[in-house]
């Protein structure tokens, strides 16, 4: 946005006035899809709210605009079929597959975020308390909670482990395992997996965590809370996609062309 401003000729912010913002937004829209461009509008709405508490403007240009629409997809999660595929590729008799068996587990039973679940420190993680302390979005920290079968995979590769590094994920060589790294190890898990109609992608690992924990019966606000959200909004697209399922499953039952019984 700033180059997109200077060749405007606008090089301060008390400058930009609401037409500017709509003009970013039509620039934008020509090589952006809808979701972006709503991403756009949401960091600059907040950048201009900052500027007023720092003094540096009175009144933030977007606050007649309203928010532009993004596209209200399903979200797909992983089937149980993939996730048991994903984890017979897991050989946890070696070192590589016993992490990235610990790896798909944790992301499964506890939603994190790709950056949360790489930064975890191994002081962050109690077996006692069976619960793993992150540093999420905005630098919130919150505690969320792992299971039996994800603890005894955390602890069947830390046994593996001959190193003194303070972080919980490592590499082949014992040296710290990055983001780009675990993203990397998931990526190519999935494509050994020859998986189909879904993502392969860490993030699909959190959209499953929130489907399924909604279909075991967890409330949304219990949801939101371990996912980190600040508010209900993705909760909600969880609880879509969900009765989406739901729907045409139940529909096996209710088929108004079936119930004809035509010959």
């Amino acid at each position: 946005m700033v180059s997109f401003l200077s060749s405007l000729g606008i090089h301060n912010p008390t400058e930009v006035t609401v037409l500017h913002i709509r003009l970013f937004i039509l620039f934008k829209q020509k090589h952006c899809g809808a979701t972006t461009i709503y991403n756009y509008f949401r960091d600059m709405r907040r950048f201009f709210n900052w500027l007023i508490e720092e003094s540096v403007i009175e009144r933030s240009p977007m606050v007649t605009l309203r928010p532009p629409r993004r596209p209200k997809t399903i979200i797909e999660p992983f089937r149980d079929d993939q996730i048991a595929r994903l984890l017979m590729l897991c050989d946890e008799s070696t070192f590589l597959g016993a992490r990235n068996k610990a790896i798909v587990l944790t992301f499964l039973d506890t939603g994190l975020r790709l950056r949360e679940l790489s930064s975890i420190q191994l002081p962050d993680v109690d077996f006692d308390r069976e619960i793993i302390k992150v540093m999420g979005k905005g630098a919130k920290e919150r505690i969320v909670r792992i299971g039996k079968r994800t603890q005894r995979a955390l602890l069947q590769y830390l046994l593996l482990r001959s190193d003194n590094l303070p972080c919980l994920w490592v590499t082949e060589e014992r040296t710290p395992l990055h983001y780009w790294g675990v993203s990397i190890a998931v990526h190519r898990l999935c494509e050994r997996a020859k998986l189909t109609g879904v993502r392969g992608s860490p993030h699909t690992f959190r959209h499953t965590f929130a489907t399924n924990s909604l279909l075991n019966g967890a409330r949304e606000d219990e949801v939101q809370s371990l996912l980190g959200h600040s508010t209900p909004y993705m909760t909600m697209r969880y609880r879509a996609t969900l009765d989406s399922r739901q729907a045409v499953e139940g529909h096996k039952r209710f088929s108004p062309v079936d119930r004809l019984k035509l010959k």
